[in-house]
């Protein structure tokens, strides 16, 4: 049977190669970004309420009653919106892009996970920013412009922050698939109108292309946030922001297979060898967190996604 330790850490991982999934599908379908994103949080709150249905993880409402899951939310929210602009406006090969998503680690120092699994991510972080310094500020397909650099590394400050409020209500009780649910349905009252105006009314014909990716997005990238949110205090914020480079390295493959970019040779090693030690990050922090705290393991047993009761909690 599946340990603890490991279940938290394949949960970070098949997490990581959804949110890629997610960062391809934004390539595809027509619009405003706002206009997708708003799609993708309403399709997303449904996904997220069947999920918790089927978990048991109470109401959507709940999250909003709570300081810290107020916080959570509304930081999430902002980040939906900010993934959504970046992932849709940044022009470059994916490799580029997805090496731009994780230079702030370095933030990150101060979570506990633990000597070794802290030097694998910051070394994670060095390898990335190596990566996106190498791409930016050249010029064809090989290259991104620094103005996009810019936007990825706003994006990662606010992905951060989410990660740390999105762990911090998770602590304090909140379901994690109910603060993932209520994320998406406060996004979709607050963008659904941007949809309405941006899409239907300005360009009807569009609507469809943005309904196609923004649907692909809501599935992974739902899916991927239950698991993720849910795998939080068991793995660490260092961990899961490191992780990110498992799927920037999915990305830029999927981008190179699927979308047909022309990516570097030095973006795509510093890519592959970022995300090497992202995944080792995940797996040392794990380790080291639940060795110290098991009762960090909570959380994952009561979110099981397939509603199958708790897994054991043997480290």
């Amino acid at each position: 049977m599946t340990t603890t330790r490991e279940r938290a850490t394949l949960d970070v991982l098949i997490a990581s190669v959804l949110f890629a999934g997610c960062n391809i599908a934004w390539r595809y379908g027509s619009g405003p970004a706002l206009g997708i994103v708003g799609i993708r949080v309403a399709a997303g709150g449904v996904i997220a309420l069947a999920i918790g249905r089927r978990q048991g993880a109470g109401s959507w409402r709940a999250p909003v009653r709570v300081a810290s899951g107020r916080r959570a939310v509304i930081i999430s929210v902002l980040g939906l919106i900010a993934a959504g602009t970046m992932f849709r406006s940044l022009d470059g090969p994916l490799a580029g892009l997805a090496v731009a998503c994780v230079p702030a680690m370095a933030l990150l120092v101060r979570d506990r996970s633990g000597r070794w699994a802290t030097t694998a991510a910051l070394g994670s972080s060095l390898v990335a920013v190596f990566g996106l310094v190498a791409a930016a500020g050249g010029v064809g397909r090989d290259s991104i412009s620094w103005l996009g650099a810019i936007y990825a590394v706003l994006f990662v400050a606010l992905e951060v922050a989410s990660l740390r409020t999105s762990e911090l209500a998770v602590e304090e009780g909140l379901n994690p698939t109910a603060v993932v649910a209520a994320s998406m349905i406060v996004g979709a009252i607050l963008l659904l109108p941007f949809t309405l105006v941006l899409n239907v009314l300005h360009d009807p014909g569009a609507l469809w292309g943005a309904a196609g990716a923004a649907l692909a997005v809501a599935l992974f990238g739902t899916v991927g946030r239950v698991l993720r949110t849910a795998a939080l205090p068991a793995a660490g914020v260092t961990a899961v922001a490191a992780s990110s480079q498992v799927a920037a390295l999915f990305t830029a493959l999927g981008g190179i297979l699927l979308v047909g970019d022309s990516v570097s040779g030095v973006s795509l090693g510093a890519t592959l060898v970022a995300a090497v030690l992202g995944a080792t990050a995940v797996v040392l922090a794990t380790r080291w967190r639940l060795a110290r705290q098991p009762e960090l393991a909570e959380p994952l047993d009561s979110a099981d996604l397939l509603g199958h009761g708790p897994h054991s909690t043997q480290n």
